[in-house]
């Protein structure tokens, strides 16, 4: 009998980089093995390598029918919040990691709606060329129409009437409600919390009047309602206290957001009457450590990062994670070091 020979395939460009993606990957599997969160692999074609049974869930689609579908597209509708292309898109042309709040999404002819949280993480060759994207999808749907009945049911019962910001309790309960559902799956928490006090406030209301106090405080409400996230909860603590409930946050995000916040009020021109007001505003930051912790404990904290602000010089953001001692300066560029007694400049 001769020998049949058999044609050997040669393997094409982009299933050598499949592979080499793969292969990178896989340097980081034993993290994916912990994700509560779903998560997809995808190449630079959109085509999708790797998945996880989260992301079966997060959809409710069997692995079987994700392995058949030819790209990401075809598994979820992902618009850009921006407006501009799809949160894919934003995805491939990202060169390091990134995060999209507030994806509006959509399955099935636009049938099943999501509210998501994404993050990628992109993977490039030894030339620099990009083979593709770990993608983190959190489903924050739950949350999202939890705030949503609320407005439809009663929003006065819940909002402050001056400031239109929610009220003490439902925030409380937003958090409690939370906190019960990650003990629940033993899920570890990503909530912080924010706590704003308007600098001299007293001085503001003796120098131009309680209603240029009110006016600030509701000028002030409509800013941090303008920078936060929908999945945010903005509320009034009591007084001129503010306090803001983030989702999904890492420390860094925290320190970046309530720099942010600061930044935003001291910029604001505020004009009461002709007169301009000088306005400032001091920060509290603090999140759960982990499923033990407690809200009064995580707002005691932020609430003393409130005061070190206070007392080191004002319209600056404090940070106090529960591993050191004091609370911590956050600067623009970061979280910064222990308490300077010098930066007086800072206060109006």
């Amino acid at each position: 009998m001769s020998a049949v020979a058999i044609p050997i395939r040669e393997i094409s460009d982009q299933e050598r980089k499949d592979a080499e993606l793969l292969a990178k990957f896989e340097v980081y599997r034993d993290f994916t093995r912990i994700f509560l969160d779903g998560f997809v692999l995808i190449n630079s074609q959109r085509k999708i390598l790797k998945f996880n049974q989260g992301l079966c869930a997060a959809f409710g689609v069997k692995a079987i029918e994700i392995k058949k579908l030819a790209t990401i597209d075809d598994l979820i509708t992902m618009p850009n919040p921006s407006g501009v292309g799809s949160a894919v898109d934003e995805i491939l042309k990202a060169t390091g990691p990134l995060r999209i709040d507030e994806i509006q999404a959509s399955r099935e002819s636009g049938d099943k709606h999501y509210q998501l949280i994404v993050g990628s993480y992109p993977f490039f060759d030894a030339k620099g060329e990009f083979l593709g994207a770990c993608i983190i999808l959190r489903d924050v749907t739950a949350e999202t129409n939890l705030q949503g009945k609320y407005k439809e049911k009663s929003i006065q019962s819940v909002t402050d009437p001056l400031t239109g910001l929610y009220l003490r309790r439902y925030f409380e309960e937003q958090v409690d409600t939370a906190m019960v559902k990650l003990r629940e799956i033993n899920q570890p928490p990503a909530i912080g919390i924010l706590m704003f006090d308007l600098d001299k406030f007293k001085s503001i209301n003796d120098g131009f009047g309680h209603q240029a106090g009110d006016f600030v405080l509701v000028e002030t409400a409509k800013i941090l309602k303008e920078v936060s996230r929908k999945t945010d909860i903005v509320g009034r603590y009591g007084g001129e206290e503010i306090l803001i409930v983030v989702f999904g946050a890492t420390r860094e995000d925290l320190c970046k957001v309530a720099e942010k916040f600061r930044q935003s009020i001291e910029e604001h021109q505020f004009f009461f009457e002709g007169r301009k007001v000088p306005v400032s505003t001091s920060v509290g930051v603090s999140m759960f450590q982990d499923l033990n912790d407690t809200r009064d404990n995580v707002v005691a904290r932020a609430d003393k990062c409130l005061y070190a602000a206070k007392a080191n010089g004002r319209n600056v953001v404090y940070s106090d994670f529960g591993e050191k001692p004091d609370p911590e300066r956050v600067t623009p560029e970061g979280q910064g070091g222990r308490p300077d007694l010098g930066a007086a400049g800072f206060g109006h």
